[in-house]
């Protein structure tokens, strides 16, 4: 493990993002990541992670956690796993997560973990302590709802299968547990079927709530690395994208109004809430789906 310095790592959030995870602090421990998605944002030069597949940890971490926590004056909801997965696999040694989230605990913040591990049900005991005195719900970034696209697009993170038996593990104990169904990837994940099939083994696996979003962003770096590698399971990416979406930023599906509306048909029928809104108001006040509304609109 190669250790980097850093002079803070609980950083205050200007505002709240009720459309997306309203937390009042993020946290990240580690830099770079080793799940290999070939889509993710974080490689983007705008984030400036050199030689983003080698997962480098912070130095002096728990310090710097421990005095930052005891100097806020208000306690809030931390956020981690925005940057760098929280639980990758150097996590298993170091327990930088863990024993931050025993500092959370000890200070009587809440927290919101962001994940595509499955490690992250090891730390359910002090997930359960946290949740008696502050909001606690981890999400579990899930893009496709069979392993075989998995393993192409997210080839070294832990399988669709198994984070969703994460989900089951968390909800059994009582922790919120939802879905980031994000990105949808146009011309590989953007099908009725994906869309359907995450929202239905969300429920089945006990996630009280799921988010969406309809395309992804590529810029720079990242969009350079997503059509090398996405050549060489789906050849012709590069040129659909080229010409569909040129050098733009956002790369919304051409199918995202139809994929939407079977999102959203889907989670009616489901009983699983989709609204942001509503979500953030479930994780601060401890709702349960039964009696609430799946969006505010209605």
């Amino acid at each position: 493990m190669e250790w980097v310095d850093a002079k803070t790592i609980v950083t205050k959030n200007q505002t709240l993002n009720n459309d997306y995870l309203a937390a009042e602090y993020t946290m990240n421990l580690y830099r770079g990541c080793s799940h290999g998605c070939i889509y993710c944002f974080a490689r983007g030069a705008y984030y400036q992670i050199p030689d983003f597949d080698r997962v480098r940890a912070k130095k002096d971490a728990l310090r710097i956690v421990r005095d930052e926590l005891a100097r806020k004056v208000l306690p809030g909801i931390v956020s981690t796993g925005g940057m760098s997965d929280p639980y990758n696999p150097m996590e298993r040694e170091h327990l930088l997560s863990r024993h931050s989230l025993e500092l959370l605990n000890a200070f009587t913040f809440g927290s919101c973990i962001l994940t595509k591990s499955d490690l992250v049900v090891r730390d359910a005991d002090v997930l359960c302590d946290i949740k008696a005195h502050s909001p606690v719900n981890v999400s579990f970034s899930i893009t496709c709802a069979g392993d075989e696209i998995c393993t192409k697009v997210e080839p070294f993170a832990p399988s669709s299968s198994k984070r969703f038996a994460a989900i089951t593990a968390l909800a059994k104990q009582g922790i919120m547990a939802r879905v980031l169904l994000d990105p949808v990837l146009p011309y590989i994940t953007d099908n009725e079927k994906n869309i359907r099939g995450i929202v239905q083994r969300a429920k089945a696996a006990g996630a009280q709530y799921i988010y969406a979003s309809m395309g992804v962003t590529m810029e720079g770096i990242q969009r350079d690395y997503f059509f090398e590698k996405a050549e060489r399971c789906y050849p012709g990416t590069a040129e659909n994208y080229t010409k569909k979406f040129g050098h733009k930023y956002r790369c919304q599906s051409p199918r995202a109004k139809k994929l939407w509306e079977a999102f959203t048909e889907e989670c009616e029928q489901q009983q699983i809430v989709y609204d942001m809104p509503v979500v953030n108001r479930m994780i601060r006040h401890g709702y349960n789906v039964s009696g609430l509304q799946l969006r505010l609109d209605v």
